[in-house]
């Protein structure tokens, strides 16, 4: 199907080459409008995803490129998709960035297979959406939280949802601090609390690969390096050791 639709493409890879087809995409998504970004998106991933694929079964493409490759397409996705709900935002729902100088103070970390570039053809993308409240602001005072919860489910929307042109990566928001009480998108000092005081073992495991991946990418970093306490613990306890036997079991239990 692919090659049916993006002959092209496919042209391109066999006479450039799959390195120089996959860096001749372009990653310059039209953002006049919600339905133009989605559909230049999905094209995108469809015409990425056609090189990919080639390159992988003619064996010109290792393994590690292949998911180097795909990880690739979903940063830039998602940070085209976020930058863009980040402007829609400002400009028709009030939303006001105090120190624009410094950047939105929004960003995305990508956990798992996406954080250490290692997604594969089937992965969701596994994100946690985190933003700097004292950077924002929403006009007439209204709760920046609810804004920025819709915004969320915009992003997921934008990303998963399929229209006539297929969809770009199923995403999962299961990984934020206390996914069953919070809003898709937590302020970073609520997060930092939360992993302060009562952080799971797993959870500093989830956070060894993650990664800044889009939005505001130096607020992103600057959060994960005031998370490292958390994540590598100078001291294990008897618990602690219980909990990494017990992840260790259910690793092997599973592959």
């Amino acid at each position: 199907k692919l090659l049916e639709d993006y002959p092209d493409t496919a042209l391109t890879l066999l006479q450039q080459g799959a390195d120089a087809a996959f860096s001749s995409l372009p990653t310059k998504f039209d953002t006049e409008n919600e339905a133009a970004l989605m559909r230049d998106m999905r094209h995108y991933k469809h015409r990425a995803a056609l090189i990919i694929a080639l390159a992988d079964i003619s064996g010109a493409w290792k393994l590690q490129q292949v998911t180097q490759a795909l990880s690739t397409v979903a940063r830039n996705t998602l940070q085209a998709s976020l930058d863009y709900l980040i402007a829609l935002y400002q400009h028709q729902y009030g939303l006001i960035l105090t120190q624009p100088q410094k950047g939105s103070g929004i960003f995305a970390l990508a956990m798992g297979k996406l954080g250490a570039d290692e997604l594969n053809y089937s992965s969701d993308v596994d994100l946690v959406l985190l933003y700097e409240s004292d950077r924002l602001a929403v006009e007439n005072d209204k709760p920046l939280p609810r804004l920025l919860n819709r915004m969320a489910q915009d992003y997921v929307r934008l990303m998963q949802e399929r229209t006539g042109d297929g969809y770009v990566f199923r995403m999962d928001l299961r990984l934020r601090p206390d996914p069953a009480s919070t809003p898709l998108m937590v302020s970073t000092g609520a997060a930092m609390r939360y992993y302060e005081s009562v952080g799971q073992n797993w959870e500093r495991a989830a956070f060894i690969k993650a990664r800044a991946i889009a939005g505001d990418i130096a607020a992103g970093e600057a959060f994960l390096t005031d998370l490292k306490p958390f994540i590598w613990r100078k001291s294990l306890d008897f618990a602690a050791i219980a909990d990494i036997q017990s992840i260790k079991r259910q690793m092997d239990r599973e592959f």
